[in-house]
């Protein structure tokens, strides 16, 4: 598990005056004035940064950073993330995980059967979906809820795999 957990990633600029356009990967809002985070491309190259001003705006976050407030000293910026340090988050309920963490897990059956590995979670308004690439390279879906997840550990999700499943 990494030390840092990605919570946007910049999409675009907004505008003249220095605003990004981020995509949030958290349910809490992370892009408060005066809150730091950490910006870059990669997880071993980051930069702390202060949030200058946020605002949301047709799905996405605007932000401004470190006061930068012009369209030229933020355009290469786009295509990076933004982090969060883990020890700055606050502890999980029992049962509760991070998206990001259940990325790249392996999935099995109720038969101990490997089916594949999560490659993406959709947080979606009934609940989160996560997108299982199987071993036979196509890909499927199954609800993250209690009728279908059994267990999480460290490095393996268990499935509750019920007929018509099988792909």
């Amino acid at each position: 598990m990494s030390k840092y957990l990605e919570t946007g990633k910049i999409v675009g600029v907004f505008g003249l005056k220095g605003e990004l356009k981020v995509l949030s990967d958290s349910s809490t809002n992370r892009f408060v004035k005066d809150n730091y985070l950490y910006l870059g491309k990669k997880e071993n190259k980051l930069t702390k940064v202060k949030i200058s001003s946020s605002r949301f705006h047709k799905g996405m976050y605007l932000v401004t950073i470190n006061d930068l407030f012009d369209i030229n000293l933020v355009e290469k910026y786009v295509g990076c993330n933004f982090y969060i340090d883990r020890e700055e988050l606050e502890d999980l309920e029992d049962n509760e995980y991070y998206f990001t963490d259940l990325i790249g897990l392996k999935v099995i059956n109720q038969n101990n059967e490997e089916l594949g590995n999560v490659i993406d979670v959709l947080d979606l308004p009934t609940s989160a979906v996560l997108e299982i690439k199987l071993k036979n390279d196509k890909k499927c879906m199954i609800p993250f809820v209690k009728e279908y997840i059994l267990d999480v550990t460290e490095d393996t999700i268990l499935i509750n795999e019920i007929e018509g499943f099988r792909w």
